[in-house]
């Protein structure tokens, strides 16, 4: 199963012991994922989903709150792969879109052959938690950590949208929103981000696997970061001790070294022998010990030298 999948089902899972958080967690999953379709030339108020375990939730919770459940329906699909799509129908619970009943109680309104949403703004912070995570289980999705980090729920109404991003601020959470073939589209893509939102839904089994992939992905990250580093500096030295050696053996050629003073003569030798140390170990070959500094200006002064002389012997093309 896709660790979206997994998301889901742990969700599915959560139960709520107080009947205002449960009626809010219901709220959004039909406010988000309640739709009116026209079967057999009647419109009909259906929930459909592929996902079993979400479907036995938001039945059993619509039974608990209304001592009555939507009917059930499976379907067979054979397209690209096998599997079957669930349907829960809602028309003859909500007979005649009852003002007093279940989609009242949700803020829906039917409204010809289209659904109308009215603000909703559960009260506790507690049933605040439960409307985000019924809006994830009824059509949000969560990419593979493993590949990246993303995460978005979709919505059939501004109003869903904006009340979604409002209830997820008060976590300090800004969620940002596109518009996606004519679906509006609220989307996490920071990891810490993500992780707060497992938190705040519960989550917390999905919270631990997400963060045991950000710990390893981090490790990785600056192991690569390290190795990336060593690798520069070591390029970086091979380059200068060439390029050192290049000048010295030039002043070899044409002045000789015991030209040289002591100082420069003996660090000129140590590099010749010596050309894979670093500058610090040549210091401490030196007698007295000198610092990495003063190592590096005695090079210095040798490269001055060798330019100077070359200057003086100008190369003659052939």
């Amino acid at each position: 199963m896709s660790f979206s999948s997994n998301v889901r089902d742990e969700l599915s899972r959560v139960e709520e012991h107080h009947p205002c958080c449960r009626k809010s967690e219901l709220a959004a999953l039909l406010r988000g994922g309640l739709c009116l379709r026209r079967v057999s030339g009647q419109f009909r108020l259906l929930f459909v989903s592929e996902h079993a375990a979400l479907l036995r939730h938001v039945f059993s919770t619509v039974k608990t709150l209304y001592h009555s459940g939507p009917e059930v329906m499976v379907l067979k699909t054979h397209r690209f792969r096998d599997h079957a799509v669930y349907r829960l129908d809602f028309s003859a619970l909500a007979s005649g879109f009852d003002e007093k009943g279940l989609l009242h109680d949700c803020g829906i309104e039917v409204a010809g052959d289209r659904l109308n949403y009215l603000p909703w703004r559960p009260k506790a912070k507690c049933c605040r938690r439960a409307y985000l995570r019924g809006c994830f289980l009824a059509t949000g999705s969560i990419s593979d950590p493993d590949r990246s980090y993303h995460l978005e729920i979709s919505f059939p109404d501004a109003l869903l949208l904006s009340e979604f991003q409002s209830f997820l601020h008060e976590y300090g959470i800004d969620a940002k929103h596109i518009t996606r073939k004519g679906h509006l589209l609220a989307y996490l893509k920071e990891g810490q981000e993500i992780v707060d939102f497992l938190n705040i839904s519960g989550a917390h089994i999905s919270l631990m696997q997400l963060e045991n992939i950000r710990i390893l992905k981090d490790v990785r990250n600056q192991v690569n970061r390290i190795v990336n580093c060593e690798t520069a500096n070591l390029e970086k030295t091979v380059n200068a001790s060439f390029r050192q050696m290049d000048h010295i053996r030039y002043l070899d050629s044409h002045v000789g070294l015991d030209s040289l003073p002591d100082g420069l003569r003996e660090v000129a030798r140590l590099r010749l022998e010596h050309s894979e140390v670093s500058l610090q170990e040549l210091g401490d070959m030196l007698n007295p010990v000198l610092t990495k500094s003063g190592v590096n200006h005695r090079l210095r002064k040798l490269e001055q030298l060798a330019m100077q002389e070359r200057e003086k012997h100008p190369q003659v093309p052939v």
